[in-house]
């Protein structure tokens, strides 16, 4: 599937689609306004039945509260969907506010989109 770039006022995201997961590449997560509209795409696919994620970090190095809010609100949707989310490419700055915020435990976290796929190819 296609690479589809959205642009929200001051976010950049990106969703392309292999094995079955959604893989969503973002830029920012400070913006709460932004972070909302992404959420209702994200629902959009859970409710087409695409509840598996891989959120790709690699242009982010900082996140605050609103990101933390935006991980918890997807991993959650999915979840009750009957998905998952893992994270990849975080920075050593979000690692270690995941690790201060003890949500480190709660998401499945990998170095690479790749081991972030695999992930979901051992749950399979």
């Amino acid at each position: 599937m296609p690479k589809i770039l959205y642009i929200a006022s001051n976010m950049n995201y990106s969703f392309e689609e292999e094995k079955g997961i959604q893989i969503l590449r973002i830029d920012t997560l400070l913006n709460p306004t932004d972070n909302l509209k992404l959420i209702e795409v994200i629902e959009g696919k859970i409710r087409q039945q695409q509840c598996r994620f891989v959120i790709d970090l690699q242009l982010m190095d900082y996140m605050n509260s609103n990101g933390l809010t935006f991980l918890i609100s997807i991993l959650t949707r999915s979840r009750n969907a009957g998905g998952d989310v893992a994270i990849a490419n975080l920075s050593a700055n979000i690692k270690k506010i995941l690790l201060i915020t003890r949500l480190q435990s709660a998401f499945s976290l990998h170095n690479s989109v790749e081991k972030a796929l695999d992930f979901f190819m051992e749950q399979a």
